[in-house]
């Protein structure tokens, strides 16, 4: 017997010696009791139990329990007094904030005694005593008062042995209980509302990720429960006073136990005052917690300070990141490349690409207003955008207004004002340039219809995409020089086999890296619109003597009257390109009869594009170019 009652101790120092203990939560539990003994002439047993037990991981509890039971058999007049005493385990369960669950078992040592009358004349009673084993299993369900007190009905099984022999029972059979459940805290002493937050910034925030810090944290929230229950519908949040345009959601969890803590992703709905910060600098913030405690609803709000980068502030690494500062939505930005875009779309060349044209008036109209490169001599882009020291990179607006900025400024600048006008762009950061890729909107298989080669080209054959190379080191020389200079690059690397480029499409980066908008509301430079057009109009006969003579050539060669006349189009030799489609006309062809009628269209003839409309219904009356240009011509003759 003293071997068991060792086993049973050292069971329960091993669990109380795993906790800390310097922070204990104890369960106390007392139990009236009755018993009702299946035994013959057994009769029904009162009695109670009291329990002390240390809570484990808000899940199991394990402890001590003593108890005793009165039976008086109806076959005597004398009861029998149960006690006993031994450990017990146990787990539980919340599944509403009032509602408590929960089941276990104990076994132990008891020991019960009686009176018996002594045999012979002195009639004496005689003292009985004998001991054994015990076991017993419960279930308990309840209503939780308050966050330390559960009052439960419990019921479940009891078996008390006259011996070693858990089998050889005495007494055994169900019971029933009102159960006063009562938990205390030793250790360190919490709060009433004991709710903590504490945050770990993995990085200084960067201003220019304003946007991308609204679904990609900046670090992580910590918040632990010291509560005396668990919380509920936990909702999370982040604010920052005038920082922030709303309290952002970091994050939701149905649960936190007791003493248990959560993390949640910090995050923000960063306004654009952030981009205020002119160097580096703290923000105060708040965490709002949100929480249902005892199916109340409650909350609390806990200041923290937040590390801020200057406005400016960018680290190499990831070069698509970069496409952060490239913003189609400053007001001074679309000022100035919305009416550089009209003026160019004013004076269009019919036939040759859109986009080539729109890049041609962005890069003379910055070179009217005097743009020129300008090394950053506390972090210049040869050297920074090897590594990842922190480098400064210009907004767009501030380069505009510097009329200066070192290749990754101007090329910032370049592709955020053509993003503005919708020409799609993307850029290749080299060592010893930049390079703004404009998107033209063809395919591979076109590119020799609208250029001398295509080895100065970036062609993206995944997507059938075709990209015209401008450099930055060139830009104070404009269209022509930066185009030239950008083949060039391009010719170089590709040539080269262990040659490295980070080619970066703006609008994919943008997937990740959101667009952030400096505006301060300023005036800005625009050019003036007869040097502009002069310009524009140099820059195309620069482009058309460099690469539409080549396609000229090239297809006189081949003999091919319709791409002929498609490049005489695009070199504005109208008359040219209409005698070779009236070739093709004569042959019956219905395409080159409406390329006919087009160009009479271009030359202002709207007479005679109507008739020549008119032909071609006479043939093909189900033709809807020729249906379409009809209802054009029409319209400019009345």
């Amino acid at each position: 017997m003293n071997k068991i009652r060792r086993a049973l101790f050292v069971a329960l120092f091993t669990c109380v010696a795993a906790l800390p203990l310097s922070a204990l939560d104890l369960i106390f539990k007392v139990e009236p009791v009755v018993m009702f003994p299946l035994q013959e002439n057994m009769g029904v047993a009162p009695g109670g139990i009291i329990q002390a037990d240390v809570d484990l991981f808000n899940l199991l509890t394990a402890g001590l329990e003593g108890g005793y039971f009165y039976e008086k058999p109806a076959a005597t007049d004398e009861g029998i007094n149960t006690a006993f005493g031994g450990i017990n385990l146990g787990v539980y369960y919340y599944p509403l904030s009032r509602m408590y669950i929960g089941l276990g078992g104990a076994f132990g040592l008891n020991s019960y005694s009686t009176q018996i009358q002594r045999s012979g004349d002195s009639g004496q009673n005689q003292k009985l005593d004998f001991y054994g084993l015990y076991y017993r299993g419960f279930g308990e369900v309840g209503f939780r008062i308050n966050p330390s007190l559960c009052l439960n009905l419990a019921g479940g099984w009891s078996s008390f042995s006259a011996g070693k022999d858990l089998g050889d029972a005495f007494l055994s059979g169900p019971y029933a209980a009102l159960s006063l459940r009562m938990g205390a805290h030793v250790g360190n002493k919490t709060k009433s509302s004991a709710i903590n937050v504490r945050i770990e910034q993995e990085s200084d925030v960067f201003p220019v990720y304003s946007t991308v810090y609204g679904y990609e944290p900046f670090g992580t929230i910590f918040i632990r429960n010291d509560e005396g229950a668990e919380l509920r519908n936990v909702h999370v949040s982040f604010r920052a006073g005038k920082y922030t345009n709303s309290a952002k959601l970091c994050g939701s969890m149905d649960k936190i136990n007791r003493h248990g803590t959560a993390e949640f992703p910090m995050l923000a709905d960063f306004s654009d005052e952030i981009l205020g910060f002119t160097e580096n600098g703290k923000i105060s913030g708040e965490i709002i917690v949100e929480y249902e405690f005892l199916g109340k609803k409650m909350s609390t709000v806990e200041s923290v300070i937040v590390a801020v980068d200057n406005r400016n502030a960018f680290i190499w690494g990831d070069s698509s990141a970069l496409a952060a500062f490239i913003s189609p939505d400053s007001q001074e930005i679309a000022t100035f490349a919305k009416e550089v875009a009209g003026i160019t779309r004013n004076n269009i060349y019919t036939g040759m690409n859109a986009n080539l044209q729109y890049a041609i008036g962005i890069m003379e109209g910055l070179r009217l207003i005097g743009m020129g490169y300008s090394e950053d001599n506390i972090t210049p882009y040869a050297s920074y955008h090897l590594g990842y020291d922190m480098d400064s990179i210009q907004y767009p607006l501030q380069t505009l207004q510097c009329l200066s900025g070192d290749y990754d400024d101007l090329g910032i600048l370049v592709c955020s004002c053509l993003q503005t006008i919708n020409v799609p762009t993307g850029y290749i950061p080299f060592d010893d340039d930049f390079i703004v890729l404009v998107k033209l909107n063809m395919g591979a298989k076109q590119a020799l219809n609208n250029f001398a080669s295509t080895d100065g080209l970036v062609i993206d054959y995944d997507a059938d995409q075709v990209y015209l190379a401008l450099s930055m080191a060139n830009i104070e020389k404009g269209f022509t020089a930066s185009y030239k200079a950008g083949a060039d690059v391009v010719v170089k690397c590709f040539s080269n086999e262990d040659a490295y480029y980070d080619f970066i499409d703006t609008t994919d980066a943008w997937s990740n890296y959101k667009p952030v908008a400096f505006s301060t509301n300023s005036s800005v430079t625009t050019p003036k619109q007869d040097a502009l057009i002069k310009n524009i109009k140099a820059a195309i006969q620069d482009y058309i003597s460099s690469d539409i003579e080549a396609v000229i050539k090239r297809a006189r060669d081949e003999g091919d009257t319709n791409k002929l006349g498609v490049a005489l189009v695009r070199a504005g030799r109208y008359t040219e390109a209409k005698k070779e489609f009236q070739k093709a006309a004569d042959r019956g062809s219905i395409a080159a009869m409406n390329n006919v009628a087009n160009i009479l269209m271009i030359e202002k003839n709207y007479t005679a594009a109507a008739a020549q409309y008119k032909k071609i219904l006479d043939k093909d009356p189900e033709n809807k170019v020729a249906q379409k240009g009809l209802e054009n011509a029409n319209a400019k003759i009345e």
